[in-house]
């Protein structure tokens, strides 16, 4: 979109959907704040509609009286205060993004908020990259918590790393097929993976679909993981059981949403871009890329019976 010159055709044209970089720390209310005060700000600096008018009559009532138009002072910002206020935006996010987690966050404004809801009910997967470390467990299974355990990790391995996380990818797969009540290697469970990607009935019933280590440098490892109805804690339980099987201990240490459905970073705005100009640009991405892949807002899929 080209350069927004006034505030009145900005303004109509925030209505739809923005992939946004959560930072970690922030909760999500707070993002949704701060994007909003920034739009305000932005659509007052911009030139506004004209000053309303006012009808008044002078003159001496016992001789011809002369009516004008003068500006009505009660229009004014000055008197009336700001033309954008936040209570002017309806602001709503599409899956939820815990406190210590960053990443790709997808975020409605006006009309907008209605896709958010339709992406929430289609569940799409989104990939992570959990990064944990090695040698020592807490109570919360997360940096911040208390350390419960210490361990030694000098036997860990590239190949060992790899061999149990092949072995927790095919545990959560089986998993995912015994909820349907078929057996993974049957005709039917073919025929059932044949419909698309397999969702849980339950919305709150995490399925990992795949998980792989794609850095270890001791104590140091990162595991890129794609599920769907997944949370923090979940991601965070992953870290530990790891290091459980390993035979040493492991913590998570930061958890980052690389990519939400077909949303990934490379669409995501980052911080200081949550601009007006930038917003809109991005809104306008962001649309273009739900009209070219209709899955986005209803992925077919087979569905678990829970």
């Amino acid at each position: 979109m080209g350069k927004l010159n006034n505030a009145v055709s900005a303004f109509k044209a925030l209505n739809g959907l923005i992939c946004v970089y959560k930072p970690a720390n922030v909760p999500i209310k707070q993002v949704q704040h701060t994007i909003i005060t920034n739009l305000c700000r932005d659509l007052n600096q911009l030139p506004g509609r004209p000053q309303e008018k006012r009808v008044e009559i002078v003159g001496p009532t016992n001789a011809p009286m002369t009516v004008k138009l003068v500006p009505n002072l009660a229009d004014d910002p000055l008197v009336c205060g700001p033309r954008y206020i936040n209570e002017d935006f309806r602001c709503s996010y599409a899956t939820h993004l815990g406190l210590f987690s960053s990443g790709v966050l997808l975020i409605g404004i006006n009309a907008g908020s209605r896709l958010t809801y339709h992406i929430n009910i289609a569940r799409p997967t989104r990939a992570y990259k959990v990064h944990g470390q090695l040698g020592k467990a807490t109570d919360t299974y997360l940096w911040n918590g208390k350390t419960i355990e210490k361990a030694t990790f000098g036997h860990v391995t590239r190949a060992k790393i790899d061999q149990v996380v092949a072995h927790m990818q095919a545990a959560h797969q089986k998993t995912m097929y015994e909820l349907c009540g078929v057996h993974k290697d049957s005709q039917t469970a073919y025929e059932l993976a044949t419909q698309g990607l397999i969702r849980p009935a339950n919305s709150k019933l995490p399925v990992v679909y795949g998980m792989k280590c794609v850095h270890f440098q001791p104590p140091d490892f990162t595991l890129e993981i794609q599920a769907v109805n997944e949370y923090d804690r979940y991601l965070w339980t992953i870290v530990h059981d790891l290091g459980v099987q390993l035979k040493t201990a492991a913590y998570c240490t930061g958890v980052q949403c690389i990519r939400q459905g077909r949303f990934n970073t490379d669409l995501a705005l980052l911080r200081k871009h949550w601009q007006l100009q930038h917003i809109v640009d991005n809104m306008n991405q962001c649309h273009q890329l739900i009209e070219e892949h209709e899955d986005i807002l209803a992925p077919e899929s087979a569905t678990l019976t829970a």
